[in-house]
């Protein structure tokens, strides 16, 4: 039973940590400005999950995080975002 709560435990502080580092409804006036805080944020997780072990190396976590949080612009609210494409 512990080998599989400390996986767990691990997978929830990795994805709970992720959400708030990477703020999916904060909008954004320019691409720049959403590329520039999703590269912060990558920043401040990257080295973390090599420690924990999640990723082999810095540069393994930075293209993880670069195919999978995305600027996107919504017309709707001529805004930009970072959008989440874990598991699409």
């Amino acid at each position: 039973m512990k080998k599989i709560t400390l996986p767990a435990a691990l997978l929830a502080l990795v994805a709970g940590t992720a959400l708030v580092a990477h703020p999916t409804n904060t909008p954004y006036a320019s691409r720049g400005e959403c590329e520039r805080a999703a590269a912060e944020s990558a920043k401040a997780d990257r080295e973390r999950l090599v420690a924990l072990g999640i990723f082999d190396t810095v540069g393994a976590a930075q293209s993880t995080f670069h195919d999978d949080w995305r600027c996107e612009y919504d017309e709707e609210d001529d805004a930009w975002y970072i959008v989440d494409y874990r598991g699409r």
